[in-house]
């Protein structure tokens, strides 16, 4: 049997042994709740989106032209976390059988390449036709089309993915040097980025009065036929032809992209089998842990860490410093949250002539631009940094095993990623705050005392988050697959959208009680003692307070709820 037979042999059994699974583990009830969830989910969306059948049916051109706009962003945020973001390995993946049936057969490693790039390709159509069901009716009325282009598209970016991840590959061999160089390239093109993105501002200024949809509308095409979103144009240019004739020109275009990139990956592939076998070893092991709650833990390469590890002490300081030590090997956000502000910064200082409108330039952008971050980061930051109970959901058995209460290991597990955020989004508020405060201005009081409010509630609000995420853990472990695992299936998705439904409840019950309480001190300092526009850091110490005081009870329950944990029982449930 030639390989390309055996392949799809392979692919093919493969599917069919997936679906028989996921049918038979129905059974359960946990899995079935998800799998109706998820299926009232699509049906509703996908009946919604068969209603557009035609012309008349369709999204209004302002909102056609959004959808662009994020679809083009989309691509380049796609391309950019390619670089930015990961570790510096391949990102080819192969699963334990893969391994132990590919890579001992006689099969080259160029052959492996196009393997996985096939399933890379598998995979484009595959997320085309979910894009057509649920994107194209917004953006254009060509369903086959997008469907087609799509699929080019999504090929590309795969490509692209995979590439820079090659090259990524290639500069950590040179180790500090090969680190300096991306970073600095990294935060050039952000620089320039943000420069081309400030200068198509001034171009064309969002309208200050808008009185009638044609306004934003034109704002919109302006925006987007500005040099900052070329790329982005240029991959999207495809899937949104509006016509056969645009769709072909476009296409020769869209087929030198895919055909430059492929060479690309060819020309500079790296050694990529021992980084697949350790992965999939790495993923066997936690399979293996899950079922029998057993086993040793994956070794983790400390390398240089924040602080020493004393022999004695408080034993919750060792799950700090293993989780600190394990956000330093995954995590990237650090850096590139640097090398936004550096690209920021580079931008603004080269966007003005004279000093004076340098420091304004500055003070401008960086402002709103760091407030921003530090906002993002209470949505995003809770669900991104995982170095807490969801890491060492394989490893529940040993947690309980230490010589700890379970209030203790619920306090150290969220210790780690609320230091982590809490220090970047305060170093964030901070820089803020000098900066608008910095040469005064009609609103500088204003912002000062809204950026010392905040400096206090989002690093509350995000402790408030990762609460959640890690109460799902203790009180949900069977609906969570361990990290580094992926859950596929209409349960799964159906799983997905209840477990971000509850925490979206839980967070904004919690939220409430501070919100109120907040309200009532600001508003009590500001008419009663003429405080002003300083009331609000007072303000907003007393909601972090309050969620201080929230989230310590609610440790307290979970610790309670930990230590009455069955772990044997809930480990067999999710290995069925």
């Amino acid at each position: 049997m030639s390989f390309p037979r055996a392949v799809a042999f392979l692919w093919v059994a493969s599917a069919r042994n997936r679906a028989l699974r996921q049918l038979q583990r129905l059974r359960q009830p946990k899995y079935l709740v998800g799998a109706v969830v998820g299926g009232l989910y699509l049906y509703s969306v996908f009946l919604r989106r068969l209603g557009y059948s035609g012309r008349e049916a369709m999204a209004p051109p302002v909102a056609q032209l959004f959808g662009q706009f994020m679809l083009t962003a989309a691509m380049l945020g796609t391309i950019f976390s390619s670089w930015a973001l990961g570790p510096d390995r391949p990102s080819l993946s192969f699963n334990e059988t893969e391994v132990q049936q590919l890579f001992a057969a006689p099969v080259s490693r160029r052959g492996l390449l196009h393997y996985k790039l096939a399933r890379g390709i598998v995979g484009s159509v595959v997320g085309a036709f979910f894009a057509t069901v649920f994107v194209s009716g917004v953006v254009r009325s060509h369903p086959v089309l997008f469907f087609m282009g799509s699929t080019l598209t999504l090929a590309t970016v795969h490509l692209h993915v995979t590439a820079a991840s090659f090259m990524r590959t290639r500069l950590a061999r040179h180790g500090g040097v090969g680190t300096v160089l991306r970073w600095a390239a990294l935060a050039a093109v952000i620089a320039l980025v943000i420069g081309a993105g400030m200068a198509a501002l001034r171009e064309n200024p969002f309208p200050q009065q808008l009185n009638h949809p044609r306004q934003l509308q034109a704002w919109l095409v302006a925006l987007m036929d500005s040099p900052v979103l070329w790329p982005g144009r240029l991959l999207v240019a495809l899937p949104l032809a509006p016509d056969v004739w645009g769709f072909l020109k476009a296409l020769p275009l869209a087929l030198g992209l895919l055909a430059v990139h492929y060479v690309w990956v060819m020309k500079s592939a790296v050694p990529f089998e021992e980084s697949a076998v350790l992965r999939a070893e790495e993923r066997a092991r936690l399979r293996e842990q899950l079922s029998r709650q057993g086993g040793r833990p994956t070794p983790i390469r400390a390398g240089s860490t924040l602080f020493r590890l004393a022999p004695t002490g408080r034993p919750e300081v060792a799950i700090l410093w293993k989780n600190l030590v394990a956000a330093r090997r995954l995590g990237g956000a650090g850096r590139l949250i640097i090398a936004g502000l550096v690209g920021g910064l580079v931008a603004s200082v080269s966007s003005g002539g004279s000093l004076g409108e340098i420091l304004t330039n500055v003070r401008m952008f960086m402002v709103p631009m760091c407030g921003g971050l530090a906002v993002v980061l209470c949505f995003f930051g809770p669900s991104a940094v995982r170095v807490d109970l969801r890491m060492d959901l394989p490893r529940l058995e040993q947690l309980r095993a230490l010589p700890l209460t379970g209030r203790q290991v619920v306090a150290a597990e969220l210790a780690a990623p609320a230091l982590l955020l809490g220090a970047m989004q305060m170093g964030l508020v901070l820089l803020a705050v000098v900066l608008a405060g910095w040469r005064g201005g009609e609103r500088a009081e204003l912002w000062v005392a809204a950026g010392l409010g905040a400096f206090w509630v989002l690093p509350a609000v995000s402790l408030g988050g990762l609460f959640v995420q890690n109460a799902a853990v203790v009180l949900f472990p069977a609906w969570l697959p361990p990290e580094g695992e992926r859950v596929r299936g209409l349960e799964a998705l159906g799983q997905r959208l209840l477990t971000l439904a509850g925490t979206l409840v839980v967070l904004l019950v919690g939220l409430l009680p501070a919100a109120l309480l907040a309200a009532l001190v600001g508003f009590g300092l500001d008419r009663l003692l003429g405080f002003g526009v300083w009331a609000f850091p007072f303000a907003g110490l007393v909601a972090a307070v309050v969620l201080g005081v929230e989230v310590a009870l609610g440790v307290v329950g979970l610790g309670h709820a930990f230590d009455r944990l069955d772990v044997s029982r809930e480990g067999t449930e999710t290995a069925s």
